[in-house]
């Protein structure tokens, strides 16, 4: 899950000049898909003990010193350009939504199954394209949003003894990271991706000290994971937590700068069917740490929305709509 700035958290757009480096693109991109698995791994574990909302501060905290200076590296710290303030707090506003109710998702479901269900951002962003920027879709790629579609609720599986609310959690995760996207690429050139990125994380950090103050005075009784993981108040970190807590950060600014290498240096034909990835990690992590492994319904709905993804991406490297591959089809650019 933008604009001529490919990815929605990285830095700098895609340089247009000869010296494309496919593999060294492809191995940046595979070292984000290795890093931000563990990044859930460790917010998964964290969300018994804390709120979701302080984990959202306390990471993106942790990640602003590390996202200024890649900022810095690439030349857009002291070149920064916000365009349409409105349109960059709507931008934020749906990113922090979204990264709310995945992280609350994942509180409940599996790693692999909350995964399945986000990864269908693209989805959504091809539908919004055709009422926000006007863009067509043709046949095609109409069949594959169906396809997509029906993987969702092949995972989801509203009506049946399995399903668990905070699938619907996961979706609404996609939808609001759909937005975001949207929302990109409406700012266009008025911006530039280290503006996006330190204007996100700045709205991240205030509006998860906001949601700490207003949801520390309420309490649930509810049994769901997901609603203790929002209602919980703030706790103390003990020095394990805030070893956890740094390697969060961490791990989004060297994933951000990973994301950016990797469009920086291919094309996004290229690089983005690898963000798929991701998934086999989320599984193998899911079941070595977790011990649970997705059923054969997950499995296939997974594949499902996948394949929906690959071709929308695939349709577009085709019909040579190079514009729309660069605008982010991608759901890991601002994990």
């Amino acid at each position: 899950m933008t604009t001529t700035d490919p990815n929605a958290a990285g830095f700098a757009g895609p340089v247009e000049t000869d010296d494309s480096r496919p593999m060294a693109g492809i191995a940046f991109l595979l070292l984000a898909t290795t890093l931000f698995p563990i990044q859930d791994v460790i917010i998964k574990s964290l969300s018994s003990g804390f709120a979701v909302h302080q984990i959202v501060f306390w990471r993106g905290l942790f990640a602003l010193p590390i996202v200024a200076v890649i900022a810095w590296y690439e030349g857009t710290l002291f070149n920064l350009r916000f365009g349409s303030i409105g349109l960059q707090f709507l931008r934020a506003i749906s990113a922090f939504s979204s990264y709310m109710v995945y992280y609350m998702a994942l509180a409940a479901i599996g790693l692999a199954e909350t995964a399945a269900i986000t990864f269908s951002t693209p989805i959504f962003v091809t539908i919004l394209a055709t009422v926000f920027l006007g863009e067509r879709i043709g046949a095609f790629r109409w069949l594959a949003i169906l396809l997509g579609l029906i993987g969702v609720l092949v995972v989801v599986q509203p009506g049946a003894g399995v399903f668990d609310p905070a699938a619907i959690l996961a979706l609404l995760a996609a939808v609001f990271y759909a937005v975001s996207i949207i929302c990109t690429r409406k700012l266009g050139k008025r911006t530039n991706g280290g503006s996006m990125t330190l204007f996100t994380l700045c709205v991240f950090i205030i509006s998860g000290a906001l949601l700490g103050l207003v949801f520390s005075q309420l309490s649930s009784t509810s049994p769901h994971p997901s609603l203790a993981f929002l209602y919980r108040g703030w706790a103390t970190p003990e020095p394990r937590d805030w070893l956890l807590l740094v390697v969060l950060g961490t791990i989004s600014g060297v994933g951000f700068f990973s994301l950016s290498q990797a469009y920086r240096l291919a094309e996004a034909s290229v690089v983005t069917p690898f963000e798929y990835t991701y998934l086999p990690w989320a599984i193998l992590w899911g079941w070595v740490i977790f011990g649970s492994l997705p059923g054969a319904m997950t499995w296939l709905g997974l594949m499902m929305i996948v394949g929906a993804g690959l071709l929308i991406v695939f349709r577009e490297t085709l019909t040579g709509r190079k514009p729309l591959l660069r605008r982010g089809l991608g759901v890991l650019r601002q994990r």
